[in-house]
């Protein structure tokens, strides 16, 4: 017999620009099981482009379509099945992924919403794929009927009778390796394409058990390993790959990492591809949310290529008693704050708005709380009320009078055979202790720690405050509070995120779709001028198109502080400030110009290297010369492979930009400085070749 003819898809929006930008391993986990267990009695293609599995669907219809279902892509795999049925009725359409609910009525209500989708796979996919493989081979040799009965780890609704059925759920894989590597099978070399970053797990589950998670549910809170010896062959494999594709970025999905003592040989393994291969040059995980002085000693030996952050998502006791969650005390946070500091690392902490319980107040204590404990970025993030959590519970939203309004997953959007598709999400906007004009200040008050606080993007204004014993966050909230008086270029963008933050938000899924399915709304997602993520969007309108109104409000917030302490030598303060505003103008010089690489200088009457290298700041007169020196600021050759890759990848719309600043350190894009150009980190640069290479990313 014919082998059965199975497409896997992990499907990306990809019309603005390409959304999920990795590669397709959880595809590869699922298809390289499926092919342990099934052997030549079944044929697996991959893919991640949508138009490239459309125009293999309607050139070749498979018997079995599977696709992955995460927030950002649910409704477009929807589609991809509706297009599969009407080239091929008979075939068996498959969704799984955690974004599915855990309660028989709400998927009942799910799956009758996705009418072409025969089954939806619950939670680790391996064994429950296969199940339905083994089943749809039964059904094909005509030896029974393929809704007669519940299957193991499957969900779907009976066709005949209406009702929803459910099998039970499959244990889980206790030794990883019992799933073949998909990278080290071949199964996925065709992905590196130099679009896509590795994507890798090394473990699997959380023994946590947050609100907000669908790992944190009872099925995951289990440890599960990949072995040490077969991680050190996928990330040499991958190295090889990668360095040849140019590409610089690897994404590792554990929830935890570092946790663990193992977790050291993986960093070993990862400084060593840096040493041999220059990748990777940044590392994206979450790392794990408490042991953090084991966290932050094995991930050690990788340097700024791998920052710590610690996810808090609330300061407030009632908070994380209502989502299930504890903290790290606030003077252990502080004391490792400081550790990771002393390493040259950056740290972060995280927090979400609109968790039951957290009121503006509390919200903003948080916020202080995390800043002035020492950490170089904190990520604020709107609460997503996702399928799979306690938010999609109608009691537990009852309880807490929560609100939940819809909007754009960012950039998720698109057109495919003639079809406008949107990915949504629901986001709360107000709860019972929290108004929605509450969120909204709240959101300008997350803009302003974007863009002027995290990445250390005005690292000399924040230093020099601390000079005049003003803390970080009385200057992020004396910026806030006079954002109106800022240059007018600052105040419109300000304006328009607030106006933005209103209208991209919806009552129902129905009303944002047929509004975004008018074309002259359609075109305004195309544009740039709706539809993206308003936080990053804006935070790079700040840095690549308002630097210099930046640069003019933050002094002149600093002199206002002088003035008010009534300090002595006013002149020579505003003389220092103007000073370190011009060198903070040429350390940023158009860091996300994608044709800018020039070398830029300046004459400098104080030390700046020497009173940035000083663990708590001094007064900066401390640091005034007798004689001028010249700084020059460069790119280094380092600096220079990070841009090209992600340049190349996004291009440098404003949309572009608000992906990369999510994949980047900003900080590490600043250009080097030095008296010596030729000596700042071995500096190396080609004008010609540079700008030639951005203009053809573009």
């Amino acid at each position: 017999m014919t082998p059965l003819k199975v497409y896997l898809c992990d499907v990306t929006h990809d019309t603005i620009i390409l959304v999920s930008d990795t590669i397709p391993v959880n595809l590869g986990y699922v298809g390289s099981y499926a092919k342990k267990i099934h052997g030549d009695s079944i044929d697996i293609s991959l893919f991640k482009y949508p138009n490239d599995a459309i125009e293999k669907i309607k050139k070749d219809p498979p018997d079995v379509l599977a696709l992955s279902n995460y927030s950002w892509n649910s409704l477009l795999s929807e589609h991809i099945c509706s297009i599969a049925k009407s080239k091929n009725p008979s075939v068996v359409t498959v969704q799984g992924g955690p974004n599915f609910p855990h309660k028989s009525e709400q998927q009942f209500e799910f799956l009758k919403k996705r009418p072409n989708t025969d089954f939806h796979i619950e939670l680790e996919g391996e064994v429950s794929f296969s199940n339905l493989i083994s089943k749809i081979l039964k059904y094909r040799k005509g030896q029974s009927n393929l809704f007669d009965e519940p299957l193991s780890g499957s969900v779907f609704i009976d066709p005949s009778k209406n009702i929803l059925v459910k099998g039970q759920r499959p244990p889980r894989i206790k030794f990883l390796d019992d799933i073949p590597s998909p990278y080290l099978s071949g199964m996925l070399e065709n992905f590196f394409d130099g679009k896509l970053s590795p994507l890798l797990e090394t473990n699997r589950g959380c023994p946590f058990k947050c609100s907000f998670c669908h790992t944190g549910n009872d099925y995951f809170q289990k440890i599960h390993m990949f072995s040490i010896e077969r991680i050190k062959e996928e990330l040499e494999y991958i190295a090889v790959r990668s360095n040849k594709m140019k590409n610089t970025v690897l994404h590792l999905a554990d929830p935890n990492f570092g946790m663990f003592p193992r977790d050291r040989d993986i960093c070993n393994v990862l400084a060593d591809t840096q040493k041999e291969y220059k990748w990777p040059l940044s590392i994206i995980v979450a790392t794990g949310k408490n042991n953090k002085e084991r966290v932050i000693d094995i991930t050690s030996v990788l340097g700024s290529s791998f920052p710590v952050a610690m996810a808090v998502q609330s300061m407030d006791e009632k908070v994380l008693k209502n989502v299930k969650r504890s903290n790290i005390k606030l003077g252990h946070f502080t004391e490792i704050s400081a550790s990771i500091k002393k390493q040259g690392r950056s740290s972060g902490g995280e927090l979400i708005v609109g968790l039951p319980g957290e009121t503006k107040e509390s919200f903003t204590k948080g916020v202080k709380q995390i800043i002035d404990s020492g950490v170089t970025r904190l990520t604020i993030y709107t609460l997503m009320m996702l399928y799979g959590t306690e938010f999609k519970d109608p009691k537990y939203r009852s309880d807490f009078k929560m609100k939940g309004k819809f909007r754009i997953v960012p950039l998720n959007l698109g057109e495919y055979e003639g079809t406008k598709v949107f990915d949504y999400e629901e986001v709360c906007v107000a709860h019972k202790d929290m108004s929605f004009k509450d969120y909204l200040d709240i959101r300008q008050l997350a803009l302003v720690v974007e863009s002027i606080y995290n990445n250390q993007v005005f690292e000399v204004f924040f230093r020099y405050a601390k000079t005049l014993s003003v803390s970080p966050t009385e200057l992020i909230l004396r910026i806030l509070n006079n954002i109106n008086k800022a240059p007018s270029k600052i105040v419109k963008i300000f304006d328009e995120f607030k106006r933005e933050s209103e209208e991209e938000l919806w009552d129902s899924d129905a009303e944002l779709t047929n509004h975004y399915k008018k074309a002259t709304n359609y075109k305004k997602l195309l544009d740039g001028e709706a539809g993206g993520n308003l936080i990053y969007k804006y935070k790079s309108m700040n840095l690549a198109t308002a630097m210099p109104e930046w640069i003019k409000f933050l002094g002149a917030m600093l002199e206002e502080f002088v003035l008010e302490k009534k300090m002595k030598d006013i002149k020579s303060r505003q003389h220092e400030i103007f000073m370190l505003s011009e060198y903070h103008k040429y350390r940023t010089w158009k860091f996300l110009d994608g044709l800018s690489e020039d070398q830029v200088s300046m004459k400098s009457d104080y030390d700046f290297l020497a009173w940035l290298n000083e663990e708590k700041p001094k007064p900066l007169a401390n640091y005034k010369l007798k004689k001028p020196i010249q700084y020059y600021f460069v790119l280094t050759e380092i600096q220079q492979r990070e841009r090209y890759d992600q340049f190349r990848r996004y291009g440098t719309s404003i949309n572009a930009l608000s992906k990369i600043v999510t994949r980047i350190r900003v900080e590490n894009w600043f250009r080097s400085v030095g008296t010596d150009p030729k000596n700042i980190q071995n500096y190396k640069f080609n004008s010609k070749r540079a700008r030639t290479r951005y203009a053809m990313s573009t």
